[in-house]
């Protein structure tokens, strides 16, 4: 183990040495070449290096959380301050003096939020998961991962996001083998979680995954939801359409990012949408990819009193200039229910009536409306549904414009539940509005 953790630090340094004064090297595939661009933020010099996975701290979409020291025993994860365009809210640089937010031991590629806002990451060469409490300055747990039959050594890791194929369940990916696996986590009653039901999906990816990020459909080169891998050993981030499990199918893989030296962590900006992504070796720089147009579902839905889960939905695209045509919508909601749809201008992640609210202000709660669904007494069925159109005027009303981000969620009541906390949730719905 010591030995492989030597030859991958040393072939990060080789990268980082045959980067340095030279000129991005990176293009985008046939498919995507002509709707994406990148900026390239360069190297934090208060990250050491090589870099690990990356993400963005809860609550705060202007802090990255950045992985430093990555396949050491001294790897930590650094807050690290961004600044953003101020028309459009790409993230176009950094600021101030990074932090450590927590010591993570060997961390690689994987720094997945999950369950009560715990942060799982990967630790290669030792084939390990950690974990960290929100609050904690250290892995509150470190589970071995070759006993539950992943082969070594791990790389990646994320749970599926809302709104796609199993989401929620928990994705793991060996660097070495390639191989992918679909798994579930329980609580321990410590506030961290087993991992269990282990169950290799996909063998043998190519190229080395490391970060992992979920696509919606309808972004421009994406006709079906898909996944991107960063793939360290092959300098390339790859396209997989992804099954029903949210699993990529292997024969769809193409191109997305090539001649990327030291491909790594991946995130998604809450923001914009922007795919953000790391490299170990390659300069250790953070790089943030935009050209993603397809709103972005977030946050957590609060299952309803019937046990079905409210989803947040869309049709058309926000635009000020083009077609007027995009709607919100909700589904699986308790029948002849009242609801409304919030807007607020930045994202939540709060508490509140058993769920969490994904809004925060100024919110802006647009009129009332029935569920509708299957005549008779409320909430007897899942077979409501809200539908909002979220047009230019209204737009330009809340002071939108070309650029601008919206975060939206549905709230309605549910009468099932006690009268104490008779409110239902949707998952959240960001987007930015187009030209």
């Amino acid at each position: 183990m010591f030995e492989a953790r030597l030859l991958r630090r040393a072939t990060a340094i080789a990268l980082t040495l045959s980067m340095a004064g030279a000129v991005h090297a990176q293009t985008f595939g046939p498919d995507f070449a002509a709707d994406y661009s990148f900026t390239d933020l360069g190297h934090n010099p208060g990250v050491p290096p090589p870099y690990g996975g990356v993400n963005f701290k809860l609550g705060d979409s202007n802090t990255l959380l950045l992985g430093g020291n990555a396949n050491n025993p001294a790897g930590v994860i650094m807050e690290v301050g961004i600044t953003r365009d101020a028309t459009t809210n790409r993230i176009d640089g950094y600021t101030g003096t990074p932090t450590q937010h927590s010591t993570a031991p060997d961390i690689d590629g994987g720094l997945a939020f999950g369950p009560e806002d715990v942060l799982f990451f990967t630790e290669y060469n030792e084939n390990r998961m950690g974990q960290i409490i929100p609050g904690s300055t250290a892995p509150d747990r470190t589970i071995e991962l070759t006993p539950l039959g992943i082969s070594s050594s791990v790389g990646a890791c994320m749970f599926v996001p809302p709104g796609f194929g199993g989401a929620g369940s928990f994705k793991i990916a060996s660097f070495n083998t390639g191989d992918w696996y679909d798994a579930d986590v329980a609580p321990d009653g410590a506030g961290t979680y087993d991992i269990t039901n282990v169950t290799l999906t996909v063998p043998t990816l190519p190229g080395g995954p490391e970060g992992i990020v979920y696509i919606q459909a309808g972004n421009p080169g994406f006709a079906s939801d898909s996944v991107l891998i960063s793939e360290w050993s092959a300098g390339t981030v790859g396209a997989y359409e992804i099954d029903a499990n949210g699993d990529p199918i292997a024969s769809t893989r193409r191109d997305f990012i090539l001649g990327l030296s030291g491909a790594e962590g991946a995130a998604i900006d809450p923001i914009t949408g922007d795919f953000v992504f790391s490299t170990f070796g390659g300069g250790d720089r953070v790089i943030v990819v935009h050209g993603f147009t397809t709103p972005q579902r977030y946050c957590t839905a609060k299952t309803n009193s019937l046990g079905c889960i409210p989803a947040i939905g869309f049709s058309g695209l926000p635009s000020m200039t083009g077609p007027d045509d995009f709607f919100i919508t909700a589904s699986e909601i308790t029948n002849n229910s009242w609801g409304l749809l919030t807007w607020g201008s930045a994202p939540a992640k709060t508490a509140l009536w058993g769920g969490t609210v994904c809004v925060s202000g100024p919110a802006y709660l647009f009129p009332i409306q029935r569920s509708g669904g299957t005549p008779g007494a409320e909430a007897t069925d899942c077979t409501g549904t809200y539908s909002v159109h979220f047009s230019q005027s209204l737009m330009a009303s809340l002071g939108l414009t070309a650029g601008s981000s919206a975060f939206t969620q549905y709230v309605y009541r549910d009468r099932g539940f006690a009268a104490s906390d008779p409110v239902g949730l949707t998952e959240g719905l960001t987007f930015t509005i187009t030209p």
